[in-house]
Parts: structure tokens; sequence; C-alpha cells
């Protein structure tokens, strides 16, 4: 059965909260020692970015920390797929959401809708929590043809989309994607030091912290938070 999901915005307001939330997020996965696997592909299985995910996993309780080998030269499926059936928690990380989604492959997300399924726990940051939603915007020229996006799926274990720490850009990303989804459709925003909860059938189970954006009549408007 499912766990609930954590998606975690990140951004530099948020480094304590961050911390914070993964503990809480830790303190559900149903293992005292827990094994994480991390998935890197949105910033090409960066080692950098790795090791700073990996000491706040590791405070948070995490055991042990193991990039799944998924982008560059480094890609092994075989690997990737052993080391993701033997972690108790899978840790999408932070990038270019799509690159992200296209370091995935077929095979890779079959198992990871697989391991949900059997109770793995999953936790986003930045792009990673977008991906774990149901799509985003590409543009093959965003500067010269802004109106001329289209969506592509993401992974689509929260039935919503999200977009994270991008409330000093006006949400630009999130607007233009609930645009393109149908009337009434309400996609999020998560500022920075929020974090989005999504239980076992794939819904937001609290909105409180986050920034909804509405279709009306074609047109995304959003809901500020009250002061």
């Amino acid at each position: 059965m499912r766990r609930n999901m954590y998606l975690l915005a990140g951004g530099p307001k948020g480094s304590r909260r961050t911390a914070e939330q993964l503990k809480e997020a830790l303190s559900h996965c149903g293992s005292k020692h827990p094994a994480a696997a991390y998935i890197g592909t949105a910033s090409q299985d960066d080692e950098f970015f790795m090791h700073y995910v990996e000491r706040l996993l590791k405070k948070a309780g995490a055991e042990s920390v193991t990039m799944v080998p998924l982008a560059g030269k480094k890609q092994n499926t075989e690997k990737a797929e052993t080391i993701l059936r033997g972690s108790d928690l899978i840790f999408v990380s932070g990038g270019e959401v799509e690159d992200g989604m296209k370091g995935l492959n077929r095979n890779i997300r079959a198992l990871l809708k697989e391991l949900l399924e059997q109770g793995t726990l999953f936790i986003g940051l930045s792009a990673g929590s977008i991906m774990l939603g149901s799509g985003w915007p590409h543009w093959d020229d965003e500067d010269h043809h802004p109106e001329d996006a289209r969506l592509f799926d993401c992974l689509g274990f929260a039935q919503q989309i999200f977009d994270t720490h991008a409330e000093s850009e006006g949400w630009t990303e999130l607007k233009k994607a609930v645009e393109l989804m149908p009337e009434g459709f309400v996609g999020y925003g998560i500022p920075s030091g929020e974090m989005a909860v999504i239980d076992d059938h794939g819904e937001l189970t609290d909105n409180a912290g986050l920034i909804p954006c509405v279709n009306i009549n074609g047109r995304a408007v959003l809901k500020q938070k009250d002061a």
C-alpha cells in the first residue's frame, strides 16, 4: 500500500525548513535506519549536489544514500534497478524537470510506479517535486513564442501539477501549465521552505502554505494565501 509522498520546495530561504521536513518525511518511512536511493537525473547526476542532499538526508535519519546511475556515461539500468529495489525511500532531486524526465526510461518509470504501490517512501525536492506530479510545460522557443507551450507527462504519482520556489517569478511556468489544462483545474505553487503532502490516492492532503492556481475560462488565476 502506498505511503504519503512529500514534495519539498527547498530554495534559498528554506534550508532549515527543508531539514525539518526531511526528518518528518523519514519518520514515516517504516525503517529506523532507512537506505535512500537518490535520483539525480534532473541535474545529470551531479555529485556535488548529491553530497549536499546526502548530508541533509543522513542528518534526518537515513543510514545510507546511494546515487542511482541513470545519466551520462555512468548510466547503468541494471545497477539502478538493484539500488531502487533495495531502498526504503526514493529521493527525486532538483535541476531541470525536462532533463529529469528524459533520464528515466520506460523500465525505470514502471519500476518506480511498482515501488510506489508497494509502499516505498517517495520524497521530491524542487524539480524532483514537479516530476512526481502530473505534467510540465515545454517550449520549443520560449523567448520568441511564449504562447506556444505544450504539456509533457511527468511521473503522475500526484494528480496535480506543482511548481516550486518560483514566487519571485510570479509562478510563470505553473500558470502556463494550468492554462493548458481543462476549465477548473487547480495547480499549486510550493513556495520556498514549504512542502506538499500527497496521500495514498495521489491527492493533496493539505494545501496550507501553498499557492493555488486555477484555470478560469482558459486563464490561470493565482489565489494568494492570506497574509
